[in-house]
């Protein structure tokens, strides 16, 4: 089957030059060199398609396909050779043809004819097949994976003699194998085809894609494969691997990866897992068992023998084999691991008999029969693998009591570690123990100082649901819910809010019930997922739940800081600020107010707890902690594809996803894309603590659809209720776009109630993070240069560059020389990629009578693709070629060479390289 020709991406050099040497030399043989899924196969297709083209005829000859029916009996690979020819007797045409085939395929298809030695009549036999073939025309032979085959040479000379072309395709590493070390040997030219550059590895598997591809896709497969992602062969296989499995979806127009979170594995007939199987049943089980330990060492591999119940010697051998043969690879220090995370993931998913805890958990029941035997056990270890083992392992009380003397100990260096056997402890310990609150509360600490809320999730999973009396001073819980329920409450919200799934349990489910500070009768729950997560109706109504700090973990102060700070109340956030000694107005506290207004959780808590946070690598926080910081930071593409992973991940539907639904609702709206900007606000419930985010993104869409005027008047409405309302948070960005929209179009009565909007909502909140909006109102409306200069001098200190971009615009329609202003604009307006944005810079622009701005920094890119297009013309590539290598249109090539000619003087593209490699061109 035909390969996608997308697969030669980066690969035109090595193209042009076996086209070259096979079309210019009768009967030259070249050995075409390179590891697993390198695209070896693929450039072999494409030489055969070109070769064509110039009016040869081409044999392809896969040695390796087939080997279920004759396995390493074919000696010569004589088996493939008389498939191929008899699938092509119509393309030959040749009714004689069938005479000087029979021979040959007598012997093939002999039991044991071939294995006793080359049979001597065998060389007349072939030669007379190969120059019947070959009277018709020039006759090319293509031989994929010679290295399959014991004795490959002599069919391929055969062949050569005959005065055909031979290209012949050689895993890397066979040089050695007597065989094709014989080919070798006897070629004329060995090209080693190597990795592609990363760019070229990108462009490949975008172009393979078919729709338009989600940015995180290149980086997962990147991640995912290692050093093999720059090998093609091995990219489009996995790629179309995640197809298959329904990994791979089309959601708003882009292709995306679903459950991002789950690993990536290599196709099960990739190479790399086809040679695992290949040296024998122990094989697979030592590469899951590498895998599912997270590497090796030769300390390990006896225990690894006794666990899978296999002979030590045995275990050894394999491993050196699996190493010899690229599988698995040690590290200088002797640690053994799979060669890349997809191998890893592809090697558990075809044993799957140590999925997860599995293989830890038999590890540490053998250690703890060792140590009840009297044998010498390392105590470290046996704890790590009882912590990896899950429930599963067996403990008494006094190996509790280990693990939790253990993770105390190892909690200042290796908190990982510590919260590993902290949580396995806390799997065998009661809730009415004695010691359960205190290894709470130390699991609490290290979870949130090492993100993983995960491990935390497993622990309270394990409180069962009796019912039971009232506890002391606090709500109806039932009995195997004791005190103290701070811990439990805050335990609770962190998996929450972290994992993006409430718990199971309804004890705990019923502490995330009650109701907030301040909020009315909104519980926890249904602030976070919009609904209550205990059956039935509303709670009595009595006085709201308070937030109590945690000792050792988070104070009282801080507690209220960020509660009052993610529920939007300003002024007591403050005061616990100031009664926690930290100096205030600061400008910590200022980007501490910018979080909350949009939800930014993650960045609120760092600035609370500082070094004793740490967000994790997935979840619902960090991801959209990632589309707030892309989206000021103008990566739009990347702001966009993060919203993508939340709603792709599977987790249910929480604040922050309706956050993020108004975020690319805004995105869109700035990019043109009117429709898509309407489902992604619709999307978003009208949560009250998205009442001004939602109000900033909706005016933004008016604005953008050009109904600036309606904008303005909605603005207002939305001022007037959220000031009813007591919903203060997030007012800062509303009433700085409301206040440009309104000066932009000229609705001063408009821009002068707003800015007293602005001016009344910093009295009340006392807030220094106002001033940046007061600045930039009392710029826009009156209008005063200084101070609007202040206030985007304030935004590209934060860094928010959208920001900037709608003040940029503004402040140019009076600013004495709109040119910096507009010139700004413009560059970030480019690098969101906002079309709406762009023409009404444009419009200003013919507006104020000054010349189109152009980006700075324009010229470097431009000087780098002229410098890789000269290069390229001295390898020899058409201008075709140059655009595909460089992702840019024909037309532009043609564009730069125009350019070049003209500066130069050079007046064709031979002179151009030949200026280049002299070092005479001048320099753009």
């Amino acid at each position: 089957m035909a390969r996608d020709r997308s697969a030669l991406l980066g690969r035109e050099r090595e193209l042009t030059l076996l086209r070259e040497l096979l079309a210019a030399d009768a009967g030259s043989l070249v050995v075409l060199r390179g590891p697993a899924g390198i695209g070896r196969s693929a450039l072999q297709e494409e030489v055969g398609r070109a070769l064509r083209g110039r009016g040869f005829r081409v044999l392809p000859v896969r040695f390796g396909a087939g080997r279920g029916e004759r396995g390493a009996d074919d000696t010569y690979g004589i088996g493939p050779l008389v498939r191929s020819v008899r699938d092509r007797f119509e393309e030959f045409a040749d009714a004689q043809l069938a005479d000087a085939l029979q021979p040959v395929a007598r012997l093939s298809q002999s039991p044991d004819g071939d294995a006793r030695g080359w049979a001597p009549s065998m060389v007349g036999e072939l030669g007379a097949l190969f120059e019947r073939i070959g009277l018709r025309g020039r006759t090319a032979l293509l031989a994929d994976d010679a290295h399959l085959v014991a004795e490959p040479a002599p069919v391929l000379a055969a062949a050569r003699r005959c005065g055909w072309p031979v290209l012949v395709t050689c895993e890397e590493g066979t040089e050695h194998v007597p065989g094709a070390a014989e080919l070798f040997t006897a070629a004329d030219r060995i090209i080693t085809l190597g990795p592609l550059a990363d760019a070229d590895a990108e462009a490949l598997v975008r172009r393979t894609a078919g729709a338009r591809l989600d940015e995180a896709v290149p980086d997962a497969l990147r991640t995912a494969l290692g050093p093999l992602f720059t090998h093609p062969g091995t990219l489009l296989s996995t790629f179309a691997d995640l197809r298959e499995r329904g990994r791979l979806t089309v959601f708003r127009g882009r292709l995306c990866l679903r459950a991002p979170a789950e690993p990536i594995a290599l196709p099960d007939g990739h190479p790399l897992v086809r040679r695992a199987a290949s040296h024998g049943p122990l094989a697979p089980w030592l590469v899951s068992s590498v895998a599912v330990w997270d590497g090796i060492s030769v300390d390990d591999l006896p225990l690894l023998a006794e666990t899978i119940g296999a002979d030590l010697v045995a275990c050894g051998r394999t491993l050196d084999r699996l190493i010899e043969a690229g599988v698995l690879v040690a590290d200088p220090a002797g640690r053994v691991n799979c060669r890349c995370p997809a191998l890893a993931a592809a090697a558990v998913r075809r044993t799957k008999v140590f999925w997860g805890a599995g293989l830890h958990a038999s590890i540490a029941e053998r250690l703890l029969a060792r140590q009840r035997g009297g044998g010498g056990v390392d105590p470290v270890a046996l704890a790590d693998h009882i912590a990896r083992g899950g429930a599963a392992v067996d403990l008494d009380e006094d190996m509790t009591g280990r693990l939790l003397d253990l993770a105390a100990a190892t909690a200042g260096e290796e908190p990982e570690r510590a919260a590993l056997l902290c949580a396995a402890a806390l799997h065998r310990l009661p809730p009415t123990a004695p010691e359960h609150a205190t290894a709470l509360t130390t699991l609490l600490t290290l979870v949130v100082r090492t993100g993983q809320y995960a491990l935390l999730g497993d622990v309270l999973s394990g409180y069962p649901d009796p019912d039971g009396p009232q506890v002391p001073d606090g709500p109806q819980v039932p009995a195997a819910v004791p005190a103290p329920l701070a811990e439990l409450r805050l335990a609770a919200a962190l998996v929450a809010v972290h994992t993006g799934e409430p718990p199971a349990e309804p004890a705990l489910r019923s502490l995330l019930d009650e109701e907030l500070p301040g909020g009315g009768r909104i519980g926890f729950a249904q602030w976070w997922f919009g609904r209550r997560l205990m059956a039935g109706g509303p709670p009595e109504r009595r006085a709201p739940i308070h937030w109590p700090g945690v000792p050792g973990l988070i104070s009282p102060d801080e507690m209220e800081m960020l509660t009052a700070a993610l529920y939007g109340d300003a002024e007591v956030c403050e005061r616990a600020w100031r009664r926690a000694g930290r100096p205030a107005p600061s400008p910590e506290l200022d980007a501490l107010h910018e979080a909350a207004a949009v939800l930014d959780i993650a960045t609120v808590t760092r600035i609370v707890l500082g070094d004793r946070y740490r967000l994790p690598e997935t979840g619902p926080l960090g991801v959209y902690q990632r589309v707030v910081r892309s989206y000021r930071d103008a990566d739009w593409s990347q702001a966009m594809s993060a919203v993508r992973e939340l709603e792709l991940s599977g987790h249910t539907d929480t604040l922050v996803h309706h956050a993020a639904r108004l975020f690319a609702a805004d995105i869109c709206a700035a990019r043109g894309e009117f429709r898509q900007a309407g489902e992604w606000l619709a999307a978003a419930a009208p949560a009250p603590r998205l009442a001004a985010l939602r109000a900033w993104a909706r005016i933004g869409l008016f604005s953008r659809m050009g109904q600036d005027r309606r904008a303005v008047r909605q603005a207002r409405k939305f001022c007037r209720h959220l000031h009813r309302a007591g919903l203060r948070v997030g007012m800062d960005p509303l009433l700085m776009r409301a206040v440009g929209i309104a000066v932009y179009v000229g609705d001063h009565d408009s821009a002068a109630y707003l800015l007293e909007q602005t001016e009344q909502l910093h009295r009340e909140g006392g807030r220094t993070l106002m001033t940046e909006s007061v600045h930039l109102a009392r710029g826009l409306v009156r209008p005063d240069i200084v101070h609007a200069r202040v206030a985007t001098g304030l935004a590209r200190g934060r860094g928010d560059k959208a920001a900037l971009l709608d003040s940029c615009l503004v402040v140019a329609r009076f600013a004495e020389d709109p040119r910096p202003w507009l010139r700004e604009a413009h560059e970030v307006a480019t690098q969101c990629g906002a079309s709406v944005l762009l023409e009404r810079i444009r419009a200003v622009t013919r507006e104020r009578g000054v010349p189109a701005p152009r980006a700075r920094g324009r010229r470097g890119p431009a000087a780098g693709t002229e410098a890789a297009i000269v290069e390229l013309i001295g390898t020899g590539l058409t201008n075709r070629q140059i655009a595909q290598r460089l992702g840019i249109s024909e037309k532009t090539v043609e564009h730069y060479l125009t350019r070049l000619f003209a500066r130069t003087g050079c007046r064709s593209r031979v002179e151009l390289a030949a200026a280049s490699l002299g070092g005479r061109l001048p320099a753009p």
